[in-house]
């Protein structure tokens, strides 16, 4: 049975992956279409987990390219729910590159996806409600509330 609600912290995903030659584009770094995918990925894997069933990507808000990422770098999304509405989750994915010789890391990218809890029809369900557990989650909700909020207002 899923609850009612779930810290922010239960949702968190990490996905780690090493950039290969076939990854690349004509610059020989990552392609954006692969950070674009490996984003949306933990950004699903922290939507469903959240939700405790099927979730889909609704939108991608933002994507701030910072850094390249040449081949051979340890990419790592980190994602993490920020915020719900009654089917929906806005999520944070911050983006790491490792050179994995030296173990010297930076921050290269960052993102804002919300996905869509699904019932078996393909119907939005309601997802539980979600509880910062610290002051910097509490930062994290607050923001993307204000954020949802503008988002919504018409232009």
């Amino acid at each position: 049975m899923i609850p009612d609600s779930r810290p922010m912290s239960y949702s968190r995903a990490t996905i780690t992956t090493l950039v290969m030659p076939h990854m690349q584009n004509i610059l020989g770094d990552l392609f954006g279409g692969e950070l674009m995918a490996m984003v949306d990925q933990a950004a699903a894997v922290a939507a469903i987990r959240h939700a405790g069933g099927p979730a889909v990507t609704a939108a991608i808000d933002r994507v701030d390219f910072r850094e390249r990422i040449p081949v051979g770098a340890l990419v790592t999304c980190e994602a993490s729910v920020d915020f719900v509405g009654n089917s929906s989750m806005d999520i944070s994915v911050e983006v790491y590159a490792e050179k994995v010789s030296t173990g010297q890391k930076r921050h290269t990218h960052s993102a804002k996806v919300v996905f869509v809890h699904i019932d078996e029809t393909g119907r939005p369900h309601r997802v539980p409600r979600l509880v910062p557990g610290s002051p910097e989650e509490q930062k994290r909700y607050d923001a993307a509330q204000a954020h949802r909020a503008t988002m919504k207002k018409p232009s």
